[in-house]
């Protein structure tokens, strides 16, 4: 305390001694006595600047630390992000080439899966094709065997009715019953 006092008084004596010396006429003491009273009051304003701001300073040092820390370690989590994002994007890439893959090997076995299922379609519409041919073919047969025998029905009938007379036509109508009245007698 004692030498800010000191300090004190010498800052105010020196602009006094500074007067004095120019009204005498020592215009050299007086530019001696400027660049002295200067430094005094350098000093001065110094001592009270590292008084007074030294709290400031260092406060706003130890912020600016904290701030450094806090970028360094949001520096080292935001690489490790990145880094982890690079291994993704890394793996995507094979995974891509997976899906790719394994959506091809699907594309194959379904379209073998579909080739084998049109085979068996197709066998089993020639299949019931076959048998639709053959049934077909059964009824055609069927039906020239009735109609033939449908003409040769006729054909007969014509040709029995051309030679039968009505006595012989009286004669297998007598011998029908006849065989009757015994078949039931």
């Amino acid at each position: 305390m004692r030498t800010v006092a000191t300090a004190v008084l010498l800052l105010l004596s020196v602009p006094a001694a500074a007067l004095r010396a120019a009204e005498q006429g020592g215009h050299d003491n007086l530019m001696l006595y400027r660049v002295v009273n200067f430094l005094l009051l350098g000093a001065g304003l110094g001592y009270l600047i590292k008084k007074k701001a030294g709290g400031f300073f260092s406060g706003r040092g130890e912020a600016i630390r904290r701030e450094l820390a806090e970028a360094r370690r949001l520096l080292e989590e935001s690489r490790g992000r990145t880094q982890g994002v690079e291994e993704r994007l890394a793996r995507l890439g094979r995974e891509i080439e997976e899906l790719r893959s394994a959506g091809k090997a699907e594309i194959a076995a379904e379209h073998a899966r579909l080739e084998q299922q049109a085979e068996q379609t197709i066998r089993k519409i020639l299949a019931q094709a076959e048998r639709e041919m053959g049934a077909a073919a059964k009824a055609a047969r069927m039906e020239l065997k009735t109609y033939a025998a449908s003409l040769a029905v006729d054909l007969a009938e014509k040709r029995v009715a051309g030679r039968i007379t009505p006595r012989h036509q009286q004669a297998l109508v007598s011998g029908f019953l006849r065989d009757l009245e015994r078949a039931s007698g």
